[in-house]
């Protein structure tokens, strides 16, 4: 194990190498690496860290750990941000990079240009090894000053464990890469990491809602948002929130500029949502504005520039206009704008939740002297200071930056009104609109939830209308994001649902404190899980093909009435 150090320093490029033990004490900085006393069992915990005397450019600050791996090693890779793509796959399993025709459209979401795709299988925060049931586990300890990826090397025979840095001048301060290996069965090394990190499992119920998004997309109207209250009303169905999403406001950025689509304004969606009994929750982009938005026009300045003095580019989506743009998060004008937004959204239209989408945009911005990690960290603690004590839900952010600073959190892409995107998963979009993407990441993700936030897996969809999954995909859907899900969301028109779709829905609240007993994903996945003291058994097949039950031996002998098979994209359920 060996650490590596990459920097410039009056205009000549250097390297340090230690080993573990070293210290090194140089002109503009101390340098040490060592094994940390965890005091626990099959944990090893590792720290170097750098104290700037002067300035220097950071290139690269990684660790090298040499590793003999298998060609059954499965690695977990977990994704840059909320929608990227996050799942176990196999050592020697290729994970091409986006489709480079596609980059000057969808780079900005993901990691397409700060990741080795060509020779590394790349993870962030945490990942681990399994080989059978044995996993090694690694875990980054502190990210506040830069995010931590884990890579994966099978031709070099060797995991590198590297700090966000590229390019960053640091003159002062300290940095530090933080991390820990642990060795164990899978909930074991889970539970020690977020042990570790002073975030244990909690128990709690989970949350239920509606979103407008997944319906009615931007086409929202007051009269619209009013008759789906009116129907969750009416029925007594008990949720907690209603949330409005994009398309109340007249551009993106210009969140306090209310469409003449809600004519009496938010104040007046909010009371009314409170009247009926719920929470009223809103939908905000804080970081990004289009092109045709005010503060595009007439706050220029807010607008973050590259080093050429051109705005940068936070994304392209064609319901926005086309192209929009990312605002610079430390010029004070935009702080203080945010404040103000806020303050209105809390305590003068008086919601409860504020949804904060494209989070992101905040790890592009040039110039600023801050790793990503800690530009990231320092926007989400600042909307946490802007919210108080109000309720907020994280999307389109790096997930360990969104740790406590918010209560619920998208843990995948948006669920799309069809099982996949065939075109968008040929070019390695890994951010892509994708049910079955956002199932692997409500999968592989499972252990965030109830200790770092309530896990948000996105919608399920019941309705036969505007959508094109058939009845077993929407049961898949259904029942996996209810089942390992914190915040339970759906978009459908209630009022619309046939008899046996309200029935299906209305059984979903039987789970509402429902604890996942056991969950054993392999080419189907098990979940046993228990209701009020009674278990039942759900196997999910999210395959192309039907595949034969081979019941795992701890579930022997409690489901007697199995069928052999599960047909592709299906699930069957079997009570004890």
């Amino acid at each position: 194990m060996n650490l590596n150090l990459s920097y410039r320093y009056k205009g000549l490029a250097k390297r340090e190498r230690l080993q573990l033990g070293d210290k090194i004490t140089l002109e503009p900085f101390k340098l040490a690496f060592c094994k940390k006393e965890s005091g626990r069992d099959r944990i090893e915990e590792y720290r170097a860290v750098i104290h700037f005397n002067q300035e220097i450019t950071l290139l690269d600050f990684y660790v090298d750990i040499p590793f003999n791996f298998t060609p059954e090693d499965k690695v977990f890779l977990n994704g840059w941000q909320t929608w990227t793509e996050s799942e176990e796959v196999g050592i020697g399993e290729k994970y091409p990079p986006l489709f480079p025709l596609f980059n000057f459209l969808l780079s900005t979401y993901g990691d397409y240009k700060f990741s080795d795709y060509k020779n590394a299988l790349n993870s962030w925060s945490y990942s681990y090894l399994r080989r059978g049931e044995d996993y090694t586990f690694i875990g980054s300890l502190q990210e506040k000053d830069g995010f931590v990826k884990i890579s994966f090397y099978p031709k070099e025979g060797k995991i590198r464990i590297s700090k966000d840095v590229t390019g960053v001048n640091k003159g002062s301060g300290i940095l530090t890469l933080h991390f820990a290996l642990f060795k164990g069965q899978r909930e074991e090394v889970f539970s020690q990491y977020f042990d570790m990190l002073g975030y244990p499992l909690q128990v709690d119920d989970r949350v239920f809602g509606w979103t407008s998004w997944y319906n009615y997309y931007t086409s929202i109207s007051e009269k619209i948002i009013l008759e789906n209250l009116e129907n969750f009303s009416k029925g007594n169905v008990p949720i907690q929130i209603f949330q409005i999403d994009d398309g109340y406001q007249k551009q993106v950025g210009d969140w306090l500029e209310i469409s003449d689509k809600f004519p009496n304004g938010m104040k007046y969606i909010s009371d009314s949502i409170k009247e009926k009994g719920y929470k009223g929750g809103l939908w905000v982009a804080p970081f990004v504005c289009n092109k045709r938005s005010n503060i595009y026009k007439n706050n220029y300045h807010w607008v973050a520039k590259d080093s050429k003095g051109r705005p940068i580019k936070a994304g392209f989506n064609p319901l926005w206009g086309g192209f929009f743009y990312a605002l610079d998060f430390y010029n004070p004008e935009v702080q203080r704008y945010l404040e103000e937004v806020f303050h209105t959204i809390f305590h003068k239209w008086n919601f409860d939740m504020v949804k904060l989408d494209f989070l992101y945009a905040v790890t592009l911005l040039k110039g600023k002297n801050k790793t990503k990690g800690e530009m990231m960290w320092e926007a989400m603690e600042f909307l946490r200071k802007c919210a108080g004590d109000k309720l907020l839900l994280g999307c389109g952010v790096p997930l360990s930056s969104a740790y406590k600073l918010v209560d619920y959190c998208r843990i995948g892409g948006d669920v799309g009104l069809t099982w996949e995107d065939k075109f968008l998963k040929r070019i390695h979009y890994r951010e892509r609109v994708s049910t079955i993407n956002s199932l692997k990441n409500t999968i592989g993700r499972r252990e965030l939830n109830n200790r770092v936030f309530k896990n948000d897996p996105d919608v399920f969809i019941i309705r036969e209308k505007n959508q094109k999954m058939s009845l077993n995909e929407r049961k898949v859907l259904l029942y996996l994001n209810l089942l390992l899900g914190g915040l339970i969301f759906t978009s459908d028109n209630i009022g619309e649902y046939s008899e046996e779709e309200m029935s299906l829905y209305l059984e979903t609240f039987k789970y509402k404190g429902a604890k996942v007993v056991n969950c054993i994903s392999k080419e189907l996945i098990y979940l046993e899980v228990d209701v009020q003291g009674d278990k039942e058994l759900f196997i999910f097949n999210l395959g192309d093909r039907e595949i034969n039950i081979e019941l795992p031996q701890i579930f022997a002998g409690k489901y007697l009435d199995l069928p052999t098979v599960v047909p592709p994209r299906s699930m069957v359920k079997v009570e004890k």
